[in-house]
């Protein structure tokens, strides 16, 4: 993640100095950095579910007993699960038709199916964290 933060960011300072400075630029920099905060976002949810740093709205669970605190939790958990089998899947469908159209990025010289294989990759990964996280409220 700090590796597709600083490219971006370099990228984007690079691009802004050549354009307004030089007068030039570069064609590719807008679809890199769109790919670099893709990857950065997919493979970010696992980690902020890792630390625990997404946003938790516990207004309700914290006035209830623990046992239905845990339950809510992992009704929830559940739907997030849900929800990543059905992001795997359809990315799959989608990066696996890419593989078959053979499709190049507009501006990138890179197989567009490469730079979008993330998706699956990504949801898989916060779907192992869901499952460490579900782990942790059954014990």
């Amino acid at each position: 993640m700090i590796v597709a933060l600083a490219a971006m960011t370099l990228l984007t300072f690079t691009q802004v100095v050549l354009r307004y400075v030089f007068g030039t630029g570069f064609v590719w920099s807008l679809e890199a950095t769109t790919y670099l905060f893709a990857w950065l976002v997919l493979i970010g949810m696992s980690y902020g579910v890792r630390t625990q740093a997404h946003i938790a709205v516990d207004l309700v669970t914290s006035r209830l007993p623990p046992p239905a605190a845990r339950g809510v939790a992992l009704v929830a958990l559940v739907c997030a699960l849900a929800y990543c089998a059905l992001m795997i899947y359809g990315s799959w469908v989608f990066v696996d038709r890419l593989i078959a159209l053979g499709n190049d990025a507009r501006d990138i010289p890179l197989p567009r199916w490469l730079l979008t294989a993330v998706m699956p990759f990504g949801f898989a990964l916060l779907a192992a964290r869901l499952l460490q996280g579900a782990r942790e409220i059954v014990r």
